[in-house]
This record gives C-alpha cells, structure tokens and sequence, in this order.
C-alpha cells in the first residue's frame, strides 16, 4: 500500500486518477465513493499511524466491497475539519471538541457558521495533554515558563488550539518568552532534542514512539498542568477533563502528573454514501480487538468509550446502520439523531 501526503501531491489529482481508474472497472458503480480520502496529522504523531491502520483494515476487504483508503499527511485537526467542508477529505481523525464547535458555528469556526452536515462515524482513543521540558532546564512549574522558549504548535493543528487557550487563561503573551515557535509535531521534537526549544505543548496518544524518544533519549519530562488552569479549561471545553499521565510513561518523572484529556474522532460528512461509512464502521469494529492492537494508542478503548461516550455530533446514516445491526448503541441513550 502506497501512502501519500496531501503537501506532497493534490489530493483532487490523486482523487480523479483513482474515480477514473474505478470507472474502467465494469463491476464498480458511484465511482467517487469507492475511494476514501482519510486525513490525519504529521506522520511523526499519532493520527498518522492511526490512519494507516484504519485503511488497511478497509483495504483488506476491497475485493468485496470495493472501497479503497489512502491516507494523507495534513496539518492537523482543525485543518482536517476545514478539508472535509471543502471537499478535499471523506474521512478524517480529529478532536472531539473541535467537531463539536465546527458542527455548531463556535470558536475559531463562527466565521465560517455551523457545519451540520458533519457526521460521526465514531470516537477511536483519548488523548492526553502534554507540556514537555528538559529535564535539567530549572523549570518546575509554569511559573518558570518566563524567558523561556516554548513551542506552540502549527496553525491548524490540534495542540496549537491548545497553546492558544492557554495562553488565553493565564494571560500570557508572545513578549513574556525568549521565543515562540510554531513547529509542528516532528520538526517540534527535533528542535527539543536538539535544545532549540526548552518547553513543548502537544496533545498526543500515548505510548507514543515520538514521545519515547523525547522522553528516554532526549531527557525529556513532563510538568503539571497548574490546577487553576485545568479548573477554567474544562469548564470553557466540556470535552476535556481532568486526568493523570502515569508515572511509567515518563521514566524522569517523579510523580503523576496533573494533566487534561480530549476524545479523538473519526468524522465524516453527510454527503458521503452511507453504503461506505457502513464499509469504513465494519472495519473498526466487525473485529476490534485485532484493529486495537494493530496500533497501541487504541488499546484501552471499548465499545462504550467508542460509540457511547461524549458523543454530540450525529452519526453518520451509514454508521448508524452498521452499529444498529449489530446491536452496539442498545444502552447508548443521550445519542444525537
């Protein structure tokens, strides 16, 4: 399986090359929902290998139902939102918080209003928010970001929406830091390996081999996110709540570290045939526990975590079909229609 990235080649050329290529095919009919375009993030993160798990799972069953995925590398979840109203995605992994402002026109979306053609197909993991330092910088707690040079993350990506938040709480500005970075996940690690940068905002699925490598090889540890912060974030974001990072995952950490979590999702929209959201649903969970452990940041999602957990944007028809079924929603309750 080839993988492209959407900065690499146009994802409308790769899109007709293929349309055109199931046209030729005698036994395929509405072509353009044959070929699921998935947008994830950086290929260094966690959306990327989640993605090619997802469309090998869909792939190995192209003989029979004749979809096919690629996977493209993009700038993150808010630009994958961005490219499934424009068209340029079918498919795409983001965060939950963000799909719910898009689907009702808030945030960093009013200016393009409510989006309610977006759809769910289903949440795929929790993700952790995690502010990174050297270990041997000085920095104990926020309160010794000052001076400092911080990265905050790609525009249009998940972790920058994050940095922007909260910089927004604490009343920080650009000034109060020697330097702010905008990198994005693999060129952020790079520069904090290389100690360009002494502190990291990112939102990530952990264990992560990214992280293992920040963590174990470049002296990297992570710091609590101050309690007053977490306390005003979660009561702006109802999709965020308070959480631990475990001590194990961070081998220079003393102690559980005080963090936020947000739910990762797979959207689509309305447009797209419910006859190939009920082929991209079937892939994730007619064998589940196989597509978990396919990929570690999956593992500890469930049934309920997946279908019955925080969701506040529709199913898609097509993934509805599916979970009904097979009976997946019987004890949902609270599920938008």
């Amino acid at each position: 399986m080839v993988y492209f990235r959407l900065k690499d080649f146009g994802v409308h050329a790769i899109r007709s090359a293929l349309i055109a290529l199931c046209v030729l095919t005698p036994t395929t009919t509405n072509a353009f929902d044959k070929f699921v375009a998935l947008g994830t993030a950086s290929t260094k993160g966690t959306y990327y290998p989640v993605g090619q798990t997802l469309c090998k799972f869909i792939n190995a069953g192209r003989l029979d139902h004749k979809v096919r995925c690629v996977t493209y590398s993009t700038g993150g979840s808010v630009y994958n939102i961005q490219a499934l109203t424009s068209g340029e995605l079918d498919v795409a992994i983001t965060r939950a918080d963000l799909a719910y402002k898009a689907y009702k026109g808030l945030g960093q979306f009013a200016d393009l209003g409510a989006n309610k053609d977006l759809r769910t197909v289903s949440n795929l993991y929790d993700t952790p928010v995690i502010v990174t330092v050297h270990k041997d910088s000085g920095i104990k707690t926020f309160e010794d970001f000052k001076g400092k040079r911080i990265n905050i993350g790609n525009r249009g990506s998940g972790k920058r929406t994050i940095a922007d938040q909260m910089f927004k709480i604490l009343g920080w500005n650009n000034k109060m830091f020697a330097n702010v970075t905008e990198l994005g996940t693999t060129g952020m690690a790079e520069a904090f390996c290389n100690k360009r940068i002494d502190i990291m905002i990112e939102a990530i699925g952990l264990p992560a081999k990214l992280y293992n490598r920040v963590t174990q090889k470049c002296g990297g540890v992570f710091i609590d996110l101050p309690k007053d912060l977490v306390d005003k974030f979660t009561k702006q974001n109802r999709f965020f709540v308070e959480s631990k990072l475990s001590q194990k995952l961070n081998p220079h950490a003393t102690h559980d570290v005080r963090t936020l979590t947000a739910k990762v999702v797979l959207m689509s929209l309305k447009r797209i045939a419910p006859e190939t959201i009920n082929v991209v649903a079937k892939a994730i969970f007619a064998d589940l526990k196989s597509f978990q452990k396919s990929q570690i940041a999956l593992g500890f999602s469930t049934h309920h975590t997946m279908l019955r957990q925080g969701i506040q944007v529709p199913f898609h028809a097509g993934a509805k079909q599916y979970y009904d079924a097979n009976n997946l929603l019987s004890s949902g309750g609270g599920i938008p229609r």
